[in-house]
């Protein structure tokens, strides 16, 4: 005969006494995943997200060097950074001129950043995650500036750290 209980105003149905006491102890654990959340989607989600070590690697066999670079960059500072800032880890790639190469970092980095981003949501996406499970992006205003700062999802983070990642030559590409 089934058991059916409620938690935090989800219903559940297990087969033993036994399963109650687990699946309990289990939810009471990892409450704190579903604090703030808008849905109740991730319930019953390990701390760190939807992210396995699979769908890590996964991500990192799809991803080029830029992508690479730019979740280097996010995740090698605290939480937030803002996008004039990450930026900055591109200037070559930010270099525009038909006569000389000249190094800019204004709206044209900022470009080449939204072009990495972009690339970066298809091979999320073709990995059946959306861009928020990696990172979201908040937007400030301040004296008729907008500014765009991005916040790394805990649960990447947590797994790029177990998976000792970023690797060392892309901590060093952001260093020169």
């Amino acid at each position: 005969m089934a058991i059916e209980f409620q938690f935090q105003g989800e219903w559940y149905r297990v087969d033993t006494a036994q399963e109650v006491v687990a699946l309990k102890k289990y939810l009471r654990a990892h409450a704190h995943v579903n604090e703030g959340s808008s849905s109740g989607s991730d319930a019953g989600l390990p701390a760190h997200g939807k992210w396995t070590s699979d769908l890590f690697a996964s991500l990192m066999e799809k991803i080029g060097y830029l992508e690479k670079k730019f979740l280097a960059a996010l995740l090698s500072v605290s939480d937030p950074i803002d996008a004039l800032t990450v930026s900055r880890f591109f200037p070559d790639s930010a270099r525009y001129e038909k006569k000389r190469l000249k190094r800019k970092l204004g709206w044209e980095g900022l470009l080449v950043l939204s072009g990495i981003q972009s690339g970066l949501v298809c091979h999320v996406r073709a990995i059946g995650l959306e861009p928020f499970d990696v990172y979201r992006v908040h937007i400030s205003w301040k004296n008729g500036q907008r500014t765009r700062y991005f916040t790394v999802d805990p649960g990447f983070r947590f797994t790029a750290e177990e998976q000792g990642w970023p690797p060392k030559f892309l901590r060093e590409a952001l260093e020169t």
